[in-house]
């Protein structure tokens, strides 16, 4: 298909669909402009392009200088740029419900990346520990405390109090 109908039948698509498709999506056969396209959009949220980051397997082009890739390499290179900068500066906000499906990549990322500082080295695409943070948060359990039957409604808490007495039964 080619890629202008794509991006014409991805423009149509509600933002959770968009990002249910990207999770999918596998850059090595999709043409770059749909990628570019992709990666553009700000219905997506962090964890999703943290997911299509990962899909583009930049740890084997990391260390590597720009001019020794490729050109259909370096296309594909300058999308995960595109992507890293984005990252980097919060235009995709993270939504709890959308989170990573392997969120340990992120972590091992920040090990590598930090390991690289130590050794005097700097990766092309480096993350801003602080703004992917919620990706590799440990998820909390909320406990389950207070109410756990219904509360009553708006109107039925009104009229209840005037019902119901409080007083306790006289014995008769």
């Amino acid at each position: 298909m080619a890629p202008e109908r794509q991006i014409s039948m991805l423009k149509k698509l509600k933002p959770d669909m968009l990002c249910s498709f990207v999770r999918r999506v596998d850059p090595k056969i999709t043409d770059v402009s749909v990628l570019r396209w992709i990666a553009a959009r700000q219905e997506l949220d962090l964890g999703t392009a943290l997911t299509l980051f990962f899909a583009f397997e930049p740890r084997r082009f990391n260390l590597l200088p720009r001019d020794a890739l490729k050109d259909e390499v370096r296309a594909k290179c300058a999308v995960v740029d595109a992507l890293c900068q984005r990252i980097n500066c919060g235009f995709y906000v993270p939504i709890a419900a959308r989170g990573m499906p392997n969120p340990s990549l992120v972590s091992v990322w920040l090990a590598r990346q930090k390991a690289d500082a130590e050794a005097g080295r700097r990766g092309r695409w480096a993350f801003v520990p602080g703004i992917v943070a919620p990706m590799v948060a440990e998820k909390k359990e909320r406990p389950l405390v207070g109410r756990m039957k219904p509360r009553p409604g708006f109107i039925q808490g009104l009229f209840t109090p005037l019902y119901v007495s409080n007083r306790p039964e006289a014995s008769t």
